[in-house]
């Protein structure tokens, strides 16, 4: 028994397969990121036509993320329409890599607690997200250990150079972890990096540079678009609803309510003596305290900022958490005596635990987006004709299995959305209508002409509406999770997913 746990111990290669595999279950409930399949759409964009963008030869950046546009469209082009699962597993590996680095940084020749470290640091909630569910989060997450691990730890210039280049190109706000780590790596050598700094100013120039000269504009559309679309979208500025949303992207549970913000508190409080005692020991040396201080600055400060500006999309969450359960993770390896069979049994079953509940929420999502958005996907795709239009939001899954012309509620993928946006931020929806006139128009929660909707109409509107357009059908939320699995229903009673589409059809 001893000798096989031993050959898994002493190779890092057994470690990443077994993480990829744990993460299999997870890749079968077919919870795939909205976000992702609008990266992918261009991607596909870019192989079928040779430009950036969304809708054929119109150039936009409708990605936040230049890199793993790059990514996508090579796993594409290598595996077709079957290239979901290979880059979840590339992204896995990627994960699992980054988690290994972290770990021979805080655990130094200890294979045992190094190898118990990635197991379980693969299997938190966030982690899971992160590397399982199509977003570029998992190379992001092998970008941030690099540095840390080869440029700031080990001090290789290289690294100093490379990884500030693509995490920029992968993630603009990627600066908030950049400037931490450079504090931090001040503070180890008592001395500026010049090659860090240089690496970070070219990252950034050369990206407002290519997008000026390819896009037009000095930022990704993406930015600009969530910008003007939502800037009267959150009408709660009190506190009270600032300090709920940061518990509620901070933490765990998904619910805005006082029970989310104390467990969230608790968790920080826990956190805080785990800093305590992992600084007050000796068991790490300057380096390794400063750069567990620091990844815990970087969580903490990016969570916050984030919540404070009510950024509520909740994947820009996932890798601070991941850092957050770092901390955690490397206190009770060091803290606990795992030599103790109940204890280590008992930490690995309580790892369990949060797996399983990432676990449930996926196969809750994964099971809404296959009765919900695929199934409406796979019956406009019998239309089969990609010259044909929608107006609908989101822009993910829909337009990335029909291939149809989008214009997004958002404006992410359209400017033309944007621009009206801009000219009426009232009526906005309706003279999209009347002046794009897609094919297949898809809302949300509201019928059209619905009150206190932008989808309301006035009596003129109503008339051409009516006139140009028939309704097709409803998509009801309702009907889907009373046919779920008990489970889900369970799920879908504490925290509701989904709304109700409305299909309409042009005349």
């Amino acid at each position: 028994m001893m000798k096989p746990l031993t050959r898994l111990y002493s190779n890092p290669t057994l470690w990443v397969m077994l993480t990829v595999l744990v993460k299999v279950p997870i890749f079968l409930t077919r919870h795939i990121q909205e976000d992702a399949f609008i990266t992918w759409r261009v991607a596909k964009n870019v192989l079928d036509f040779g430009v950036i963008g969304f809708n054929g030869a119109e150039r936009i950046s409708a990605s936040t993320t230049h890199l793993y546009v790059a990514v996508s469209a090579f796993f594409q082009f290598l595996f077709g329409g079957f290239f979901v699962y290979p880059l979840l597993v590339f992204s896995s590996i990627l994960f699992a890599v980054g988690s290994i680095w972290l770990a021979r940084l805080f655990f130094n020749d200890d294979l045992k607690r190094q190898f118990l470290f990635v197991v379980l640091l693969n299997i938190v909630p966030p982690a899971l997200t992160a590397s399982c569910v199509g977003m570029e989060y998992g190379i992001l997450f092998f970008f941030y250990c690099g540095l840390i691990y080869h440029a700031v730890y080990r001090g290789k210039n290289w690294a100093y150079f490379v990884f500030p280049l693509l995490l920029l190109w992968t993630r603009l706000d990627a600066a908030i972890f950049l400037g931490v780590l450079f504090l931090a790596d001040f503070i180890i050598r008592r001395k500026f990096n010049y090659v860090f700094l240089m690496a970070g100013i070219i990252g950034l120039s050369s990206i407002v540079l290519f997008n000026f000269l390819y896009f037009g504009e000095l930022v990704n559309h993406t930015i600009t678009a969530k910008k003007i679309a939502y800037k009267n979208f959150f009408l709660d500025q009190s506190w009270r609803h600032i300090v709920l949303q940061w518990a509620y992207y901070g933490g765990l549970i998904k619910k805005y309510s006082v029970l989310t913000l104390g467990v969230f508190v608790a968790f920080l409080l826990l956190l805080c003596f785990c800093l305590f005692k992992i600084i007050k020991s000796k068991m790490f040396n300057r380096e390794q305290k400063i750069l567990i201080l620091a990844i815990s600055v970087f969580a903490l400060l990016k969570i916050s900022v984030f919540a404070y500006f009510q950024a509520y999309f909740d994947w820009y969450y996932w890798l601070p958490r991941v850092f957050l359960f770092v901390v955690m993770i490397i206190y009770l390896l060091n803290f606990l005596p795992l030599n103790k069979k109940f204890l280590l049994l008992g930490l690995v079953m309580f790892f369990g635990t949060f797996y399983l509940f990432q676990f449930v929420q996926s196969y809750a999502i994964g099971y809404m987006e296959d009765g919900q958005r695929r199934k409406i996907a796979k019956e406009l795709s019998v239309d089969g004709d990609p010259r044909h239009s929608i107006m609908l939001e989101p822009a993910g899954i829909i337009p990335f299995y029909t291939g149809f012309y989008t214009y997004d509620e958002v404006g992410l993928v359209n400017k033309k959305i944007t621009a009206e946006m801009q000219n009426d931020e009232n009526l906005w929806w309706v003279n999209s209508v009347r002046k794009f006139q897609p094919d297949y128009i898809l809302t949300v929660k509201n019928k059209v002409g619905a009150t206190g909707s932008y989808y309301q109409l006035k009596q003129a509107d109503t008339e051409f509406f009516n006139s140009r357009y028939r309704f097709v059908k409803t998509y009801q939320i309702a009907e889907l999770t009373q046919n779920a699995p008990q489970i889900l229903k369970w799920v879908y009673e504490f925290r509701p997913i989904g709304k109700d589409y409305h299909l309409y059809k042009k005349r």
